[in-house]
């Protein structure tokens, strides 16, 4: 059994960690920079569009990147489900696929 990630986007989320912030050692204190979310895959507009406030930021220092795309479960395979869900992606892939 296993789930599987599709290669189609629909949201992108661009964030980093609170340092500041004392409760973040007992858990993850994060900040949404950026976040869109579509019900169709992301046009090269839209990708645009994040890789635009990407760039445009100040500090990109501890930047982290997560997708929205469509998954499937082996065991959904047989009723052709589908479920959304946010995956991690490194700065690398976020400026192959965004920088469009």
């Amino acid at each position: 059994m296993g789930i599987y990630a599709g290669d189609r986007i629909f949201g992108i989320r661009i964030y980093n960690f609170n340092d500041d912030d004392v409760s973040s050692t007992f858990h993850d204190v994060s900040n949404t920079l950026f976040e869109e979310k579509y019900d169709e895959v992301m046009s090269h507009e839209q990708m645009r569009e994040a890789y635009l406030f990407y760039n445009e930021l100040n500090d990109k220092n501890n930047l982290f990147f997560k997708v929205y795309l469509e998954c499937t479960s082996t065991l959904d395979l047989i009723h052709n489900k589908k479920y959304m869900n946010w995956c991690s992606i490194s700065l690398n892939t976020f400026l192959e696929n965004f920088n469009v």
